[in-house]
């Protein structure tokens, strides 16, 4: 089963859950940048929890289905149908042979990255374990026009349409708080300078993609000096010498030299990953005792590494 790729959307790629085990070959963890739609869509099609799917960026898809799928869309909203009939996200849906799923671009405040997935995954070749792409890294590389883009070859039986309830569908309009877990150099910040971090809203820098995210607000002075450069984490803060905080993501590199005064929640990094250039950011301690206990709640619901 696949899509004829007519318009593939801008940075759209394969991603699953990542690689993990050759951080110190130096390849980061890639994978889907917001896990919980991700997650979802995976969840409401039966899939296996690291079936691949297709995270779009911003839209502007027009792609053939060349035989009858089931599938459902997670993510930012950006105007989909198939042809021409919209289509509701969150839930699943049946796109038949010859019709064309098409968007537009993600609509203002209604999200970054948009998430496709179909019954079985979408299949391509895999690196180090993973279908993720990364581009940084050159694994693997964007979608393009005039491709075949494959996936599992189940045959569609009569479905049952599936959504999740309302209270769990996120809404990207609202100023975002980061919860953020003290790390190992939390203590090499001063009072003062820590005051700073928790006590302001910062704007989200345009610049921002899958590395990381660049915030901008009441620069932090005299932060510790650069360090040797060592092993970083998903959701590690930088403050550079100007200052600013930096929100390592999905495909940030292994090892960094500038001081980290903690990690934001995993699970607050999806919502993140949503929130489009503008966006107020705010600060707010976290025990690693609250993480770990929320952390492994939504793993046990999804049915993730069982």
């Amino acid at each position: 089963m696949s899509f004829r790729i007519i318009k593939p959307g801008f940075l759209a790629t394969i991603q699953d859950t990542g690689r993990a085990g050759y951080a110190e070959q130096g390849l980061s963890q890639s994978g889907v940048a917001d896990e919980q739609a991700y997650h979802w869509t995976n969840y409401l099609l039966g899939n296996h929890f690291n079936d691949a799917a297709v995270e779009l960026t911003i839209g502007n898809v027009e792609w053939q289905a060349l035989d009858d799928m089931e599938m459902v869309i997670c993510g930012a909203d950006m105007g989909f149908t198939i042809d021409e009939n919209p289509i509701a996200m969150w839930q699943t849906a049946l796109i038949k042979e010859g019709e064309v799923l098409r968007c537009q671009t993600s609509k203002k405040n209604a999200g970054l990255r948009a998430i496709i997935a179909v019954k079985g995954g979408f299949q391509s070749q895999p690196a180090f374990g993973s279908r993720s792409v990364n581009l940084r890294e050159q694994i693997g590389q964007v979608i393009k026009a005039d491709e075949t883009l494959l996936t599992s070859s189940l045959v569609i039986q009569k479905t049952i349409t599936r959504q999740i309830p309302d209270y769990f569908k996120p809404d990207y309009t609202q100023p975002l708080v980061l919860r953020l877990i003290p790390g190992y150099q939390y203590d090499d910040f001063t009072e003062q300078q820590i005051e700073i971090l928790l006590n302001q809203h910062y704007l989200l820098n345009a610049t921002s993609d899958r590395t990381g995210c660049r915030l901008h607000g009441q620069a932090i002075h005299n932060v510790p000096e650069k360090m040797i450069s060592e092993g970083v984490t998903y959701g590690s803060v930088e403050i550079t010498t100007d200052g600013q905080p930096i929100i390592l993501l999905k495909d940030r590199p292994t090892i960094g030299g500038y001081p980290k005064i903690g990690t934001v929640m995993s699970l607050d990094l999806s919502q993140l990953a949503q929130r489009q250039a503008g966006t107020q950011i705010k600060f707010e301690l976290m025990t690693l005792e609250q993480a770990q206990q929320q952390r492994r709640e939504f793993n046990l619901f999804f049915g993730l590494y069982n």
